[in-house]
């Protein structure tokens, strides 16, 4: 390794460690007091992993290309729990993941589908998709919540 590089890599490490070590809301997450009140009447902002548990199996609408409904079907809500902690200090979060099955392929030109379910209501949720191993269509959201 060239001397140069490694002394640029090492400046780089220096400063990124040295952002970590300030307070970790300021360089991950705004405070909650800054975040707007639209954002805040946004139904996603109070989704947590037990909103979605009692409706694990049920059905969520959304539309493809041609308008038409498509029925995702909740397979799981998986909560996030951190296996180890740097430090005591470490930004808590309330992260958890959704998991559907659709036996439609919903459009490709986006990520961001607005989903209607009979008690949560309606909400765009930003879905990735993948095929499993049978060629079953999955689509995954993942929330991040800072508690």
């Amino acid at each position: 390794m060239r001397r140069r590089k490694f002394l640029t890599s090492s400046l780089f490490f220096g400063a990124s460690t040295a952002l970590l070590m300030m307070d970790k809301r300021a360089v991950f997450a705004s405070n909650p007091a800054d975040i707007p009140i639209q954002s805040q009447l946004d139904p996603l902002f109070m989704f947590t992993a037990a909103t979605f548990l009692p409706y694990v199996g049920s059905y969520f609408l959304t539309h493809n290309a041609r308008g038409q409904a498509v029925a995702l079907k909740l397979l799981k809500a998986v909560p996030f729990e951190a296996r180890n902690t740097i430090t005591s200090k470490a930004l808590q979060t309330n992260s958890f993941s959704l998991l559907f099955l659709s036996d439609k392929r919903l459009p490709t030109s986006t990520s961001i589908y607005k989903l209607d379910h009979p008690a949560l209501g309606e909400f765009n949720l930003f879905l990735t998709s993948s095929t499993g191993k049978r060629g079953e269509l999955f689509y995954e959201a993942v929330f991040n919540h800072v508690s």
